[in-house]
């Protein structure tokens, strides 16, 4: 575990997100350490952990939380699979969906790519995260510029974003994002991973935006374990 941690921060990045300091003693140490987060159901559990990640989001779960770092900061995840499946609930093989949203935006018509730039994000913690509340919220636009390539791309974050002067008209922004991501959605390839035991997955969340399809936690067990690593 150690060493995947160290590839990680020498290769993406210097800020890991994840893990905790505190072992759990119904899982196996091997699973485990302070920059790893376990996804699934571990102990067997009928609610899976990761259910909130079956939306469409981008991890961006530590950013509004810390300081000094940009909404749009390069993100990369790491995502082990120890334990995978048999199938979803539709009975098709465990799967995760990517979309590329730089790409999302180059087959935008140059009107819409022109309204986009003029808007801009306020993001809050995830709607999961017990500190959410209290998490100050950051400002980003939606047509982001890459930290590294200086490609032009989408930023749409997560279920907690809403378009700035929206605030007090949720539902309008509720489906203002709605739209916009249907629009993305008609336009934009989906690449969907079929899980296989042992496999490693590496995407850049300041590009890609995925979803988890959901599986019977009742049924199966998932164990994922994923590092999450911020250039700062």
């Amino acid at each position: 575990m150690k060493s995947n941690e160290e590839f990680a921060k020498n290769t993406f990045g210097d800020l890991i997100f994840g893990g905790s300091n505190t072992l759990d003693p119904d899982i196996s140490p091997d699973l485990q350490s302070r920059y790893t987060y376990i996804l699934g159901n571990p102990k067997g559990e009928a609610e899976p952990r990761e259910k909130f990640a079956w939306k469409w989001h981008q991890d961006k779960d530590g950013l509004p939380r810390t300081e000094g770092l940009d909404m749009n900061a390069l993100y990369v995840v790491m995502l082990y699979a120890v334990e995978v499946p048999a199938s979803d609930v539709n009975g098709q093989p465990h799967t995760t969906q990517f979309i590329d949203l730089i790409e999302a935006y180059k087959n935008l018509d140059t009107e819409k790519k022109q309204q986009l730039e003029r808007i801009s994000l306020r993001h809050k913690g995830p709607s999961f995260s017990k500190e959410a509340v209290d998490v100050p919220s950051k400002v980003h636009p939606i047509v982001s510029t890459h930290k590294f390539t200086g490609e032009k791309g989408l930023y749409l974050g997560i279920d907690t974003t809403i378009p700035v002067g929206m605030e007090n008209n949720l539902e309008a922004a509720k489906s203002f994002m709605e739209d916009l991501f249907q629009t993305v959605l008609n336009s934009t390839p989906i690449y969907s991973h079929i899980w296989q035991k042992g496999d490693v997955i590496f995407w850049d969340n300041s590009q890609v935006m995925h979803r988890g399809i959901p599986y019977d936690a009742a049924k199966y067990k998932r164990i994922a374990l994923r590092l999450g690593v911020v250039h700062m």
